[in-house]
């Protein structure tokens, strides 16, 4: 009778560490590409805008920062269950049961995005309360509404390329963020400039353009997965049958995962805040060094959803040192890569910093300062990926749970963050 082969057996690592690595790269180009794509959205919001005006750049930032980011980011933990599941589900051949986690999940992301639209609505009452003066509240809470029209078709969006992501068909979101991409530049172009007989509306423009290629991205994600016939086998189109009880695992997995990112998410959130008691310019700033790092960021997000596809399917075989593996491959891959990335930013920071605006002021203000903020990148995309071993456990025999160890790294990371942020802001 032969042992389990472990993590420590040369052959069986060198095979299986091969298969991954290039199951890896095969599944996380497209989700990697999805995300750069989503990603392109809004650096091309923030490129036309803060060449538009450095003050609506201001305002754009804000609400986005502060608020959307933070919901949205929310809405996007409590979803996270779905592509873990679906690749459980596939992973063990079960397609039906593929089909209904994402045919369960959409009343829920439809309700979960009415409901931060609700929360979002009173936005210009939360920035007055966070301290901004009069003139960026209203601003600021006027694109917040606006933006936050947009976050259900998100939603709707995630729910489908998640459940894609999940069943190894990535590339979809990929081709469905060109075209949304296009979209966004179109409307952009003629909404924030007032070209093509469209108003003249600044950051407002850019609101709406958000907000249209946000359920833009919804009817396109939705059409496609009702209507593929290479999906015909998940059995999409019938009831799903469950109570709502049923799937109560996946919903907790969403529930820490939530909590989870809200912490993480917490700290930025407070940094718009804190830039818009300072000024237009580090409001401004702020903004666009977020975009600067959000590529290597996504990259990582990218990379993290192939590692929890990898996880998943190996847990589905209830093998714990394979998933094990899958782990550490997909956090190795990331590592190398976001570093190459960072030596790349720092070589070119100020290019990049031109790209979104031509204020002298903003790009003095954040060229000095690179090496810290692109240093300290590296750490955060590693953890985004090293978390998601944490995430996806299997009790033998039992259901799919999360664990909290995300959560408690997220929160002494933050309150690492807090006491800086607290000491500039003193400071100021």
């Amino acid at each position: 009778m032969t042992s389990a082969p472990t993590i420590t057996d040369q052959h069986w690592l060198k095979t299986r560490l091969k298969r991954h690595v290039r199951e890896l790269v095969r599944l996380a180009v497209p989700a990697v590409m999805m995300r750069v794509g989503l990603m392109a959205v809004a650096m091309v919001d923030t490129a036309m805008v803060g060449h538009y005006a450095t003050q609506h750049l201001a305002w754009l930032n804000l609400a986005n920062q502060s608020v959307i980011m933070f919901t949205l980011v929310i809405g996007l933990g409590l979803l996270s269950g779905i592509i873990i599941y679906t690749a459980n589900a596939y992973g063990q051949a079960d397609f039906r049961g593929a089909g209904k986690v994402w045919r369960r999940t959409l009343p829920f992301s439809l309700l979960l995005g009415g409901i931060l639209v609700a929360i979002c609505w009173p936005a210009e009452m939360w920035l007055t309360m966070l301290g901004q003066n009069p003139e960026n509240a209203a601003a600021g809470g006027n694109l917040v509404r606006i933006l936050a029209l947009g976050l259900p078709g998100h939603l709707l969006f995630v729910n489908c390329t998640m459940f894609l992501e999940g069943i190894r068909r990535s590339h979809v979101g990929f081709y469905l963020m060109i075209g949304a991409n296009v979209v966004n530049l179109a409307l952009n172009y003629a909404l924030i400039f007032g070209n093509w007989g469209a108003p003249e509306l600044g950051a407002e423009g850019s609101a709406w353009a958000s907000t249209g290629v946000r359920w833009f991205m919804a009817a396109s994600a939705l059409y496609y997965v009702w209507n593929a016939k290479s999906l015909r086998k998940f059995k999409l189109r019938e009831p799903h049958g469950q109570r709502i009880s049923e799937w109560r695992d996946q919903r907790q997995m969403g529930y820490a995962s939530g909590v989870s990112l809200a912490a993480e998410v917490l700290a930025f959130s407070a940094l718009a805040i804190f830039a818009g008691w300072i000024g237009t310019v580090p409001l401004a700033a702020f903004g666009v060094v977020y975009q600067v790092l959000g590529m290597p960021l996504m990259i990582s997000i990218g990379i993290g959803v192939a590692t929890s596809v990898r996880v998943g399917i190996s847990l589905s075989r209830r093998d714990g040192h394979d998933a094990q593996l899958a782990s550490y491959t997909g956090l190795g891959m990331t590592i190398v890569i976001v570093s190459l990335l960072a030596l790349v930013i720092f070589a070119f920071t100020d290019t990049l910093m031109r790209i979104f605006t031509n204020d002298m002021q903003i790009i003095d203000l954040l060229v000095p300062i690179a090496a810290i903020y692109i240093f300290g990148m590296i750490f955060d995309a590693a953890q985004m990926v090293a978390s998601r071993f944490s995430e996806v456990t299997k009790k033998p025999g039992g259901p799919l749970t999360f664990r909290a160890q995300p959560l408690c790294v997220s929160c002494c990371r933050q309150a690492i963050i807090w006491a800086f942020i607290w000491n500039a802001a003193f400071r100021a």
